[in-house]
């Protein structure tokens, strides 16, 4: 069931609302913060870039980040967080997937004890893809939790939602979503994790094949066509494209380390499965780099 754009309005003004209270909150709680800059680059790979349900196409990429950063210092049970990254990405095939981003998520965060927090933070991006169909503006909440255990363990859990308004309706989508992991703090410098995230929302689909041509009308299926909206040609992935409604199953395996305070490196694998009435689009990506703290 999709959204209308009464829903949509009404969505967009609690997020808005939400942050409004959050940031006028953030004037009158107490508490200094630990702010900062970051800096980092990314090399990765993604086995599947069009979602595609035959034919995938894989490429790499490189990704580059800026970010302001401010957490709680931990001297008051009740402070808040903000976060503003700007972020870029260029693919070596696609590169009409090409992108840049920029996003800000105030946040509200509550020390239920030492060790357990709960951070309630909503959000707004706005996307520019190579693309024009694809470029966006994105606005949503999220709430994340985080209990730290003996023996350097630690669990995180999360719960989200998302509405993204591209320039074509097909690539814009509504998704609640939801995620768990694990993790152990091997040292003060060193951490591994595992999770897993469920997502219920709107996803596109490539269907590596072509019932429409560039420019012309729309049409009702084709060979590969099984459901969804009715397919647009996308002149990026060579075929048609559709919007179903997808659940979607993730499992990420992360690693970090600190080598100074201010020098870290992170790597990420994530294997996902989005699944509809059109079919179902495997994935495997990963991205491996490294930051800089200021």
């Amino acid at each position: 069931m999709r959204m209308d754009r009464s829903e949509g309005r009404a969505g967009r003004g609690i997020v808005f609302a939400l942050a409004a209270a959050l940031t006028g909150m953030s004037i009158l709680l107490p508490g200094k913060g630990i702010a900062g800059w970051e800096i980092g680059a990314r090399a990765g790979f993604d086995s599947n870039v069009g979602r595609s349900v035959e034919g995938e196409e894989s490429d790499v990429f490189l990704l580059g980040h800026g970010a302001y950063l401010r957490q709680a210092d931990g001297e008051t049970r009740l402070d808040w967080t903000f976060s503003a990254v700007v972020e870029g990405a260029a693919y070596a095939d696609y590169s009409d997937l090409d992108y840049g981003s920029a996003s800000v998520m105030p946040g509200l965060l509550w020390i239920a004890r030492p060790g357990w927090t709960v951070n309630l933070s909503p959000f707004f991006q706005v996307k520019g893809v190579r693309d024009s169909d694809q470029s966006a503006y994105a606005f949503g909440a999220r709430i994340d939790l985080r209990q730290e255990l003996p023996r350097r363990l630690y669990l995180a859990e999360s719960v989200s939602w998302t509405d993204s308004r591209a320039d074509v309706e097909t690539y814009s989508y509504t998704e609640f979503a939801a995620g768990a992991a694990i993790g152990v703090n091997w040292t003060d410098a060193f951490f591994t994790e595992i999770g897993y995230r469920y997502a219920r929302g709107d996803s596109f689909f490539s269907l590596g094949t072509a019932t429409l041509v560039p420019g012309g009308g729309g049409g009702g299926g084709g060979p590969g066509y099984r459901g969804g909206t009715d397919p647009v040609y996308s002149t990026v992935f060579g075929s048609d494209v559709v919007k179903d409604r997808v659940d979607s199953h993730a499992v990420e395996l992360s690693a970090g380390i600190d080598w100074t305070p201010s020098v870290f490196s992170v790597l990420t694998l994530t294997w996902q499965t989005i699944r509809g009435d059109v079919g179902t689009a495997d994935s495997f990506s990963g991205t491996a780099g490294i930051g800089y703290r200021f």
